[in-house]
């Protein structure tokens, strides 16, 4: 089926102007953070030709996912990048859906307590059951007995974080999201418009229903908005691919590059820094136009207690499976910008 412009912004029409009712609900507290090592954050960077040997080897250096499911009982969340429906690198891979689930269920996570999660964008992605289906992440949920969740069609909850001064009513998320003991993310990297750059901290404005968007992009306090989103839920694990990424405004081909990056990281601060110096190094637009550690996402963050873009919070273990002699100089310029 094809997505088109106006019938998903029909959708979000109708959904903005009639807001799911949502019962307001205690935040949850954080629980620990198993990956942590002398109070820094891990960042596992892998150079890799195969998508899947590189995710499965971020996350063996990270720790695998084992300590994060020490406990759980419940339902683990594995949520994409499906904004709209062109394929990577514009949005998740499907073989990176799959890979996760599948260090999931060898991990003795049950296929039926994993679910794959999303609300597609309004210019071109809603309906999320529809971009899913394109993207084929519907193909691996169902080959994989896993549970698919698309957000606009479900039950919403109101969560207030303390520190989230730019949602006065709260913050309305997923029932899915609020309930899922474990949540996983999954960003590619990109330049945008309104953020600067997409990755793990961007990714959360596909756990907010339409009119919240609307509030987040009334042209005000954008950051702001932005980074209280992460406050209303816990990521435990963020891996990033940029086996591909682009490095222009839009996703012309010409302005792709293929760094053969997999990262893995329990932290979306840190994922995010190492993210932003890849796209840096790549003299991806608007990125380049600040050092790393300045730009506004990672200030917030750091006021927020999110975490902070600096190697004296961030540990980076690099690991080269291609055998490329220009991963170092790519592993170099990621610690001079987060130096």
């Amino acid at each position: 089926m094809i997505v088109t412009h106006e019938n998903s912004m029909k959708i979000y029409r109708e959904f903005a102007a009639n807001p799911p009712n949502a019962p307001l609900k205690q935040l949850k507290p954080l629980h620990k953070d198993p990956y942590k090592h002398e109070g820094k954050n891990i960042v596992s960077v892998i150079r890799t030709d195969e998508r899947e040997k590189g995710i499965r080897r971020a996350v063996e250096l990270l720790g695998g996912v084992e300590p994060m499911l020490m406990g759980v009982n419940g339902n683990v969340l594995i949520k994409p990048n499906c904004n709209t429906d062109d394929p990577y690198p514009r949005d998740t891979h499907y073989d990176t859906v799959r890979t996760i689930a599948e260090l999931l269920i060898e991990a003795g996570q049950k296929p039926e307590n994993i679910t794959v999660g999303d609300m597609s964008g309004r210019a071109r992605g809603l309906p999320t059951r529809t971009t899913m289906e394109n993207l084929g992440i519907t193909d691996v949920v169902e080959d994989m007995g896993l549970n698919i969740s698309y957000f606009e069609e479900e039950e919403w909850v109101i969560v207030e974080p303390d520190a989230a001064m730019w949602w006065p009513n709260g913050l309305r998320i997923p029932r899915t999201v609020y309930e899922a003991e474990r949540i996983i993310f999954t960003p590619i990297l990109r330049s945008h418009t309104s953020a600067t750059f997409t990755c793990g901290l961007k990714l959360g404005v596909g756990l907010i229903d339409a009119e919240e968007r609307d509030w987040l992009h009334n042209g005000e306090n954008f950051y702001e908005k932005m980074m209280d989103i992460n406050l209303a839920y816990q990521v435990d694990m963020v891996i990033a691919d940029a086996m591909k990424l682009n490095t222009g405004y839009r996703t012309e081909p010409e302005d792709e590059v293929e760094p053969g990056i997999i990262t893995a990281s329990n932290n979306m601060v840190a994922s995010d820094a190492v993210s932003a110096a890849l796209l840096k190094h790549y003299g991806t637009v608007r990125v380049v136009d600040n050092d790393t550690q300045d730009q506004i996402q990672f200030k917030l963050a750091k006021k927020l207690g999110l975490g902070k873009p600096n190697l004296s919070e961030i540990e980076i273990n690099g690991e080269n499976l291609s055998e490329d002699k220009g991963f170092q100089n790519q592993l170099d310029y990621i610690m001079s910008e987060l130096r």
